[in-house]
């Protein structure tokens, strides 16, 4: 779901201090996809930071919509600004923009990173394709100066992501969504010709503070009645969820997988705390079903039943006309053939 980032100008010095992919399946295999970014522009960098690009492993992006807005909503408002939700505890509002309509405005939050985060209200967000893949650029409406953070919150949708492994009344589908691959190398070269233009990845800031500060997420929520079948055995955390993409709580029960990446690098025998680029291959990935309860499959085969019934009616009524017009068809040729016998006997006299 996410090759790498890159950046602009070449010699700003910024790192990715805290990442979440959030990913509602549809049962179609369609997908919604809420992403949070954090960058911060290193002290010592010689420019400032004017451009944020990702590289993603698919095409044709639907709905593409800058939502970084949201982060000053209350965690009334939106779920994913409750501080519960952060093993820091740390999430609240420090300033609001001042005037949110203006592009260059911006206000200021904590976010689990241990200092404050500027979020701009009107960035420029856009995205074009490189062969196989899709660019999301965001460039900031000023510059990012040094020492400072910023967080990008996005949404999108793709289409088929699902893969069916089997199929009959119940299919299974598998789920393989990948992170920093090397497979598409030429996408990647064209992102960064000349291999200075990437930005790594913190996976943790600060293991020695025991606080697990920032951090890399993926949440994967399954479409309503589905469930794990395997494959699944990489999660950090599951549990079923009703929130939805803008942070309600909409009453629709959902299976949640979470993966986080200091998780993922530390089963790979690597360092939790390791920074991170293209190449590392991540992946969260597992086989789903669709849960059939009693009612649910009681429900299933009676639509069945009645769909198999109405065109076996459909059928007979069909064939009834086909042997009707047959018949009439039989009756007229039987008519002529007499009437011709006659004839034939009433001229021989």
């Amino acid at each position: 779901m996410l090759i790498g980032f890159f950046k602009k100008p070449a010699n700003c010095k910024c790192y990715i201090t805290k990442y979440v992919d959030r990913i509602w399946l549809s049962e179609n295999g369609d997908a919604q996809i809420l992403r949070s970014a954090i960058v911060k522009v290193d002290t010592n960098s010689t420019d400032p930071l004017n451009e944020v690009r990702m590289l993603l492993p698919f095409k044709k992006i639907i709905g593409l919509e800058d939502v970084s807005d949201a982060c000053f909503l209350s965690s009334d408002e939106n779920y994913f600004n409750s501080p519960e939700i952060f093993t820091t505890q740390d999430y609240k509002t420090i300033e609001e923009p001042s005037e949110p309509y203006k592009s260059e405005t911006f206000g200021i939050i904590r976010h689990d990173v241990g200092e404050n985060v500027k979020v701009f209200c009107k960035g420029s967000l856009s995205y074009f394709d490189i062969a196989n893949c899709s660019v999301i650029r965001y460039q900031f409406p000023r510059p990012l100066e040094n020492g400072k953070s910023a967080e990008i919150r996005i949404k999108f949708q793709i289409t088929s992501l699902f893969d069916k492994v089997t199929s009959g009344f119940s299919p299974n589908y598998s789920i393989d969504f990948s992170y920093f691959s090397q497979n598409h190398s030429h996408e990647i070269q064209e992102s960064d010709p000349d291999n200075k233009l990437q930005i790594q990845v913190k996976p943790i800031l600060g293991l020695e503070q025991s606080k697990f500060v920032g951090g890399f997420d993926i949440f994967v929520y399954f479409p309503p009645e589905f469930e794990e079948i395997n494959g699944f055995e990489k999660c950090f955390k599951k549990k079923y969820d009703t929130h939805n993409i803008d942070g309600k709580d909409d009453s629709i029960n959902r299976y949640r997988c979470l993966w986080r990446l200091r998780d993922l690098l530390k089963k790979k025998g690597a360092p939790e705390d390791k920074l991170v680029s293209i190449g590392e291959d991540i992946t969260a990935s597992g086989i789903l079903a669709k849960r059939y309860d009693e009612k649910t499959i009681l429900d299933s085969l009676y639509k069945r039943t009645s769909t198999d019934l109405n065109l076996l009616k459909a059928k007979i009524k069909t064939f009834t006309k086909k042997i009707t017009r047959t018949n009439s068809l039989s009756y007229i040729a039987i008519s002529i053939a007499v009437l011709s016998i006659l004839l034939y006997l009433f001229l021989k006299k």
